[in-house]
């Protein structure tokens, strides 16, 4: 094999949360790589920095700060939700050996992700991959949340910020149906968004999760169980995590009012993201599908 003279074309990092990573290098090769990407992984999001000027790329990883981003060159965040991942699991399986769920439970924390470690080293020893993967999954869970456990809600947006909706009590949990129940209390008054219904304190929201579902439906309700409306999120595909739930948000929203209204919000936001090259124009005809079944759902409902 010819070795390279001058420095690669890409440098790339894996993000601190191994949710995806970061690239940075010659314009040409990052589109390049992007346009891989995202001709192989439906559900990926990329955002992509340009700059005439030299600027370091926000963030350290693992203690280095990327390289600096200059003049002909670009740099990529790449986010891999859960159908990327599992993408990505194929792809690894067939070059190591690879238990279903790798890239997930590597971004699961320390903990999960050494116990997949060694699970994947007696894998690679001739252990059977079902006694393997039975033995994995009675190590990590106890890392789990439960019925009665506090748990975030990662909400993550295109541009790549994330929001937590605050801590959510789980009220039930059917594993066999992938099912979780979550509630809230609101402390503060305020306004319902997209409902443009307020808000006050000691209202509570009820959440469904469906993991592996495109949406997540939030229900509202006052101190005194008045139904004060739903919103529906359709976003990436609801992963559980040992700290909460984690998904990426797709922009457009269902509101459901009291008397049986319902309401697409933002569904441009969607388009324009595919436009500026965030997602893929797959992905925005998937969501679009599953938008316009959750309408006529609610509208028969």
């Amino acid at each position: 094999m010819e070795e390279l003279d001058g420095p690669p074309d890409l440098d790339v990092y894996d993000r601190p949360d191994l949710q995806g990573f970061q690239a940075c290098g010659k314009v040409e090769s990052i589109n390049t790589f992007k346009s891989i990407l995202q001709s192989n992984l439906d559900d990926i999001v990329v955002r992509e920095w340009h700059t005439a000027a030299v600027y370091p790329l926000a963030g350290v990883l693992r203690g280095k700060r990327i390289n600096l981003v200059k003049e002909g060159e670009s740099a990529i965040d790449v986010e891999f939700p859960a159908l990327s991942k599992k993408k990505l699991d194929k792809l690894r399986s067939a070059v190591a050996p690879t238990l279903d769920g790798h890239h997930y439970y590597k971004a699961c924390g320390k903990r999960v992700s050494s116990a997949l470690d060694m699970a994947e080293k007696m894998f690679e020893k001739g252990c059977s991959r079902v006694d393997v993967e039975h033995l994995f999954k009675q190590t990590i869970e106890a890392n789990y949340p439960r019925v009665g456990s506090l748990i975030d809600m990662e909400h993550v947006k295109l541009d790549g910020q994330v929001f937590n909706l605050g801590k959510a009590l789980i009220e039930a949990f059917n594993h066999n149906k992938s099912f979780i129940q979550l509630n809230r209390v609101f402390k503060n008054a305020g306004v319902y968004d997209g409902l443009k219904t307020r808000k006050a304190p000691d209202d509570y929201a009820v959440t469904e999760v469906k993991l592996g579902e495109w949406h997540l439906k939030t229900q509202y309700f006052s101190k005194n169980g008045r139904y004060k409306g739903a919103y529906i999120n359709l976003n990436t595909p609801i992963e559980l995590y040992p700290h909460g739930i984690r998904y990426v948000d797709l922009e457009v929203d269902v509101c459901v009012w009291p008397n049986g209204r319902v309401g697409v919000l933002d569904e441009k936001k969607l388009e324009d993201a595919a436009t500026e090259g965030l997602i893929t124009r797959k992905l925005v005809k998937r969501v679009k599908k599953k938008l316009r079944e959750l309408v006529k759902e609610l509208s028969f409902s």
